[in-house]
């Protein structure tokens, strides 16, 4: 069976029911369009290549929830954050489009985890690639940080338009891909990519909450709380406001 969540719920209800500080997950728990998983033993083609790609993704994404779920803040956490163009261009209206004329209920751009803390936003785009041990390796790799980088500086240029005084801190997760695996097999990734130390690796997720931590840490300014809350709260307005509305501006 692809990976779930449900263990993780009952933890998480604990620590609610006996006072102990965790994130709002939202959704509570994220959505699979998968019944089965693909066995990793065989050689697939076709439909069943790109569908094991979607599988891969999916789990990546799970991971990284697990490990969101478990940290003991009052932080806000969306997870499959999308926005349309008509909504970026609310809060920028100047902003460069590739396109010469999108449509206004045209998706933008996206995020696949925004964590909302009290004087930051930490923007996280994961990853699921796995490797294949193939010379194509590294161009796969150079890829998904290439466009990776598009949405969080997407992403960045949004929450800073918002609510200016929040630290942005971004990432790129590949929970599937260990350090070593990178260093070994990803030869042919650019350098930039390779040492950037905001691309995040399999064991990383082992010092998840200690990486948070540091941006709440780098974050912190000498300003009262009445402040701070005010900040925190009209960006959890803006966000989960436009992640409640779909294309159709429908709720």
């Amino acid at each position: 069976a692809v990976v779930s969540t449900q263990s993780g719920h009952y933890g998480r209800d604990c620590k609610r029911k006996y006072g102990t500080p965790c994130p709002i997950m939202m959704p509570p728990l994220p959505a699979s369009k998968f019944i089965d998983k693909l066995p990793e033993d065989i050689e697939l083609k076709g439909a069943n290549v790109q569908e094991k790609e979607h599988q891969d993704a999916y789990e990546a994404e799970v991971k990284v929830y697990r490990c969101i779920e478990e940290m003991e803040r009052h932080y806000v956490v969306i997870h499959q954050f999308e926005y349309t163009h008509e909504q970026y261009s609310a809060f920028l209206p100047n902003h460069q489009c590739k396109k010469t004329k999108k449509q206004t209920r045209e998706i933008e751009g996206e995020c696949d985890f925004l964590v909302v803390g009290d004087q930051f936003v930490a923007v996280l785009e994961v990853k699921g690639l796995s490797l294949q041990y193939t010379v194509d390796d590294g161009i796969r790799f150079n890829g998904c940080c290439k466009s990776a980088q598009k949405q969080r500086t997407r992403t960045n240029d949004l929450i800073k338009s918002i609510e200016p005084s929040m630290k942005v801190c971004e990432f790129t997760v590949f929970p599937n891909i260990s350090k070593e695996e990178a260093k070994d097999q990803l030869e042919e990734a650019e350098e930039q990519y390779r040492f950037d130390e905001t691309i995040l690796f399999s064991e990383d997720l082992d010092n998840f909450k200690h990486i948070i931590s540091c941006c709440e840490t780098f974050a912190s300014l000498p300003v009262t709380g009445t402040v701070v809350k005010s900040a925190r709260d009209k960006l959890c307005c803006c966000l989960l406001g436009m992640w409640c509305i779909d294309q159709q501006n429908k709720w």
